[in-house]
């Protein structure tokens, strides 16, 4: 009996765990993206192609045509400032959304209208979604492990929760982690005990 009892706990828990389609970037309103108005854009010669520019005073640096940064070792990086007179302004349809702000970062999405007015995500490549995917994952699994010594620590069972219970409780395991290490520790941790710590941040 209370070996069934604990194959239903961990079913129960399993279902709080993310999944892929989960994780899938909902469309913002939009009324509340940002139009994409101060970028310029030169024509680079040597590299046979347009590199993109925005004034962060005292000077114009480089960035890509979704507005972000260039840095040294990037194959389109351009080690020579364009003259202000040779920048062109770039007009695009792309805007950009601002979404969840922690101490490290700004969560940034890039949206543009297909042809029946709907809002599709763009700049974004399988591989990196996965890579978010999996340390949002590993937060949520660690905060599910405390959360499950908790409930055991009080001698009660995850089935005398309801499912918005623990979901709570999960909830804020991940903010305390999060405020504790803040997210450039907690990724540093998710992708070093994945095998990626050869990865940047994300």
């Amino acid at each position: 009996m209370e070996k069934n009892k604990k194959r239903n706990e961990l079913s129960i828990f399993e279902e709080l765990k993310l999944k892929p389609e989960d994780f899938i970037s909902e469309p913002p309103k939009k009324n509340d993206l940002v139009e994409i108005d101060d970028v310029y854009y030169y024509y680079n010669t040597k590299l046979k192609k347009n590199t993109y520019w925005v004034l962060r005073k005292p000077q114009y640096i480089q960035v890509n045509e979704y507005k972000e940064n260039i840095e040294k070792g990037d194959e389109n990086y351009q080690l020579n400032i364009p003259k202000k007179t040779s920048l062109k302004k770039y007009k695009t349809d792309v805007k950009v959304y601002y979404g969840d702000e922690d101490e490290d970062t700004i969560e940034c999405t890039w949206w543009k209208e297909n042809e029946n007015g709907d809002l599709i995500q763009v700049n974004r490549t399988d591989d990196t979604e996965s890579i978010k995917f999996k340390i949002k994952s590993w937060l949520r699994d660690k905060a599910i492990e405390v959360v499950g010594l908790e409930i055991r620590s009080m001698k009660k069972k995850a089935y005398e929760y309801s499912k918005d219970e623990l979901m709570s409780m999960i909830e804020i395991e991940e903010n305390k982690m999060i405020k504790k290490g803040g997210w450039k520790a907690l990724r540093m941790a998710a992708l070093s005990t994945l095998g990626l710590s050869w990865l940047p941040f994300i």
